[in-house]
């Protein structure tokens, strides 16, 4: 089974020529599940594609979408950024958990799926932790938060739950640590491609900041295998006078074996 994560970066820089690469990597990718993050839509019409980026970039695909708002854009109400699930299988499930922290930070949520797949019931999570480098403490109230959640949603006889998102937090980090204590495993495994944040990036190296590892597949347990995990949506257009990425992030695709 084919699982990704790739925070999208809402409509920031070029979204109309940025959105083709993404849907031409979905389509080489073909994931059976992947979660976004800083999804905007408009609650107001949530069916219309115009004004949800998750409904644009599976329009024609066939893929079904599950949406979780996390904060109004801005403050205001109408537009809203979360994080979404894509699959080409159906979506039984679909509960969104704000996640604390709310009082002194950007709302964060956590979108929980129930993805029915051929092998059976999947599990999925999205999240996207609070960013600014001074909340590590908040963050680590956030993940165990969350990893409370992946086991009390979790149905007994599903398959091993996956948890998709950018953790804003290095693997070193005592956030991440906090996970792999309670049995998540990171699907990188010791030795990671690559940076999901980095400054060969245009749009990193333009913010000034450093490269870095935020982005996570974490598998719950130890029923799944890791096959082979590697970064995706890192292929820049160059056709015009200035290159044209994805997003300043890249995923992470990995292939799992239950």
């Amino acid at each position: 089974m084919r699982v990704a994560t790739f925070n999208i970066w809402h409509d920031r820089g070029p979204w109309p020529r940025r959105l083709p690469l993404i849907r031409d990597e979905l389509a080489r990718l073909a994931p059976d599940v992947i979660g976004l993050q800083e999804v905007l839509r408009d609650v107001s019409a949530p069916a219309a594609v115009d004004t949800c980026q998750a409904l644009a970039i599976a329009r024609g695909t066939g893929y079904h979408v599950a949406y979780a708002p996390a904060a109004p854009r801005d403050g205001r109400g109408g537009i809203w950024q979360g994080n979404a699930v894509l699959s080409p299988w159906p979506i039984r499930t679909r509960n969104v958990i704000p996640l604390p922290g709310a009082d002194v930070a950007e709302p964060r949520s956590l979108l929980y799926t129930l993805v029915q797949t051929p092998v059976g019931d999947l599990p999925v999570f999205v999240t996207h932790l609070a960013w600014e480098p001074h909340h590590a403490p908040l963050r680590l109230r956030q993940v165990a938060y969350v990893a409370a959640h992946v086991d009390a949603l979790s149905p007994t006889g599903a398959l091993p739950a996956v948890l998709l998102g950018d953790f804003n937090a290095e693997p070193d980090s005592v956030e991440m640590k906090y996970l792999c204590d309670a049995g998540f495993a990171d699907a990188w495994g010791d030795a990671p491609p690559g940076y999901t944040f980095d400054e060969a990036n245009d749009y990193v190296r333009a913010a000034g900041e450093l490269s870095c590892r935020i982005d996570y597949i974490l598998v719950r347990g130890s029923a799944a295998t890791t096959l082979d995990t590697r970064l995706a949506f890192t292929s820049p257009d160059r056709s015009g006078e200035a290159a044209v990425w994805p997003s300043d992030h890249f995923g992470v695709v990995t292939d799992l074996a239950f």
